[in-house]
């Protein structure tokens, strides 16, 4: 990997750049990126999901959060330098280019990976700089085996799945152009995209979305594909929607005649793109983002069923676990690929929503941990075993994180799975007024840890979408505001995850994880309260926790979600796998 960065900055060298800046985006900004778009993992060697590269003729920074320090810090060779975001004395990459830049310096990207909300922030700590922005993708160059953008079939989503039409949701895209007095509107996340035009494909890695760009005028409506990616009968179909289909790239030449004001969101638009327009800007969320976050009554009801059938998976792998533990070999790597057998097994399944994470004892320190054919842990011995897994169905996308003791484990760790416990438990029975947001809300799970002095370096939870990204906003449970942006109200019809961990580097990682749907409750002289129905469905490890710590009220709600899980999951499993199931959720 040394000799990597040194032969990238010989590049930079040879072209006379002072900086070239590597996201982890494609051209939408997605989270998740193909693997025409691995970039910064290609030239780093880091593989997490979040991170941006900074490589000088001389020197190599990564900058990336918290969830990933442990990860990056194994994966990064000599030659990059780690900055661990939002720790004290550690400058954002904004800062440091602030202060290391110099008169005449040039700093280059790609600008169709580059967001947008980004250069206009780098422009503006550097107005007194003189310098020079280059837009470029040195990739293309240097990765002489770089893998072709994906272009697979995209097809369109099923109204009973999603219970609005296309056209229904343009039109209320367009109602609130019209509002915010806008006559054009460009779309980039592929989600977004995916949501407004009930669009599905399979561009993106356990997330079933096509790569695709859209442009929705107050009398018209364009989607842009790739045109391997469609075909006439889908033509003719959303000819029917008042949607035209055009080539992909072909949106970097019509920007360019808007005229009027156009809505987009420069955090999530690519820099080229932008930079291409010359009429009005309205800067603002994209109002899909926050229409899709609500689900509608048809979503709810099927994701219900979705989380169901994942419950059942993850209930039979818990007892095929306990029953063959110690018996039969196992690693990461086979148990990984027994939970996606179990899941494939369902009804409607499609794909993972998000790669596995399987991590046994001190990898689970890793909160993102990935174990690979080469680099992965037997299970075996004592200790605990996390698994944060989903599945993505035709009728919705699954989250859920369970953590199992496996063999003998001690009383200190029991203490810390039960605290675990306690916050996932609180924020999960919590009731609120309306107009709380996450921030509101992240102390509850944090409360249990806190008190004993110990933290998890992420936010509590985030949106999941319907048979969409399992990452979607804007909503979320976090401890401190986004850097851009107002925090989100939690509305009804809101998916949030619940999700409190313990880390401890080089020893173990728990976590638990339900999906929570929020829902209006009493409204009376205070205002509207709200709470939070519980859609995950499977067991908690009993054999793990400390019930002595536990109060009544704690108890109680265990109990009762239990008593759900024991409900809903058990008409769908044999027997004997019925009697186990009623030990493991057994009162306590």
């Amino acid at each position: 990997m040394i000799k990597m960065i040194k032969e990238f900055q010989k590049l930079l060298k040879e072209k006379n750049l002072s900086y070239y800046i590597v996201p982890t985006d494609d051209d939408h900004q997605s989270e998740t990126v193909g693997d025409h778009f691995q970039s910064r993992a290609y030239l780093s060697g880091f593989t997490g999901s979040a991170g941006i590269l900074l490589v000088k003729q001389d020197a190599a920074y990564l900058w990336t959060d918290g969830r990933y320090f442990i990860q990056a810090a194994k994966q990064l060779e000599e030659g990059i330098t780690l900055m661990k975001m939002s720790q004290k004395g550690v400058p954002t990459l904004l800062e440091f280019l602030s202060q290391d830049v110099q008169p005449h310096d040039i700093i280059a990207f790609d600008g169709q990976t580059m967001n947008a909300q980004f250069v206009l922030d780098l422009e503006e700590v550097l107005e007194d700089v003189e310098h020079d922005i280059e837009c470029i993708d040195l990739l293309d160059e240097f990765w002489t085996q770089r893998p072709a953008m994906s272009c697979q079939k995209a097809y369109i989503y099923d109204l009973k799945y999603n219970g609005l039409s296309a056209h229904e949701k343009i039109e209320i895209i367009q109602e609130y152009m019209k509002e915010n007095n806008c006559t054009s509107h460009i779309v980039t996340p592929l989600d977004d995209i995916a949501w407004i035009f009930n669009l599905r494909g399979g561009d993106i890695p356990c997330s079933p979305t096509a790569l695709a760009f859209a442009l929705i005028t107050l009398d018209q409506s364009y989607l842009y594909l790739q045109k391997e990616a469609y075909d006439q009968s889908m033509v003719d179909a959303y000819l029917q929607e008042q949607v035209i289909i055009k080539d992909y790239y072909q949106i970097y030449q019509d920007v360019m005649k808007l005229e009027g004001s156009v809505l987009l969101n420069t955090q999530q638009i690519n820099y080229e793109l932008f930079n291409l327009i010359s009429c009005d800007i309205v800067n603002g969320m994209n109002p899909s983002q926050a229409f899709k976050a609500i689900k509608n009554d048809v979503e709810i009801e099927n994701t219900k069923n979705a989380h169901i059938k994942d419950g059942v998976a993850m209930t039979k792998f818990m007892y095929w676990l306990k029953k063959n533990y110690g018996k039969i070999p196992m690693d990461e790597i086979s148990i990984s690929d027994k939970v996606a057998e179990l899941r494939q097994q369902q009804d409607l399944f499609v794909d993972l929503s998000f790669t596995t994470i399987c991590a046994f004892n001190k990898n689970a320190a890793l909160m993102h941990y990935h174990a690979t054919q080469e680099d992965h842990s037997k299970v075996e011995g004592n200790g605990f075993l996390l698994i944060d897994s989903g599945g993505q169905y035709l009728d919705g996308t699954t989250d859920i994180t369970r953590t199992y003791a496996l063999g003998h484990i001690s009383p200190i760790q029991k203490k810390h799975f039960t605290m675990v416990l306690q916050g996932m438990l609180a924020l999960q029975n919590a009731h609120f007024l309306y107009g709380a947001t996450g921030i509101s809300l992240d102390i509850l799970a944090r409360t249990p840890m806190w008190e004993e002095d110990i933290d998890y370096q992420c936010g509590t939870g985030h949106g999941v979408g319907h048979f969409l990204n399992v990452h979607e906003g804007p909503q979320g449970i976090r401890p401190r505001p986004r850097l851009q942006g107002e925090e989100c109200k939690l509305e009804a019809g809101m998916i949030v995850t619940d999700e409190p961990g313990i880390y401890l580097e080089g020893q173990y990682g728990i976590r638990i994880e339900n999906e929570l749907l929020c829902v209006d409750g009493v409204e009376n002289e205070y205002g509207q309260f709200m709470h939070f129905d519980v859609l995950t469905v499977a067991p908690i490890d009993l054999d793990a926790i400390d019930v002595e710590i536990l109060t009544y009220k704690e108890k109680k709600w265990l109990n009762d979600y239990h008593q759900q899980v024991y409900n809903k999951v058990s008409p769908f499993l044999s027997e004997e796998e019925k009697i186990w199931l009623k030990e493991y959720t057994k009162e306590i």
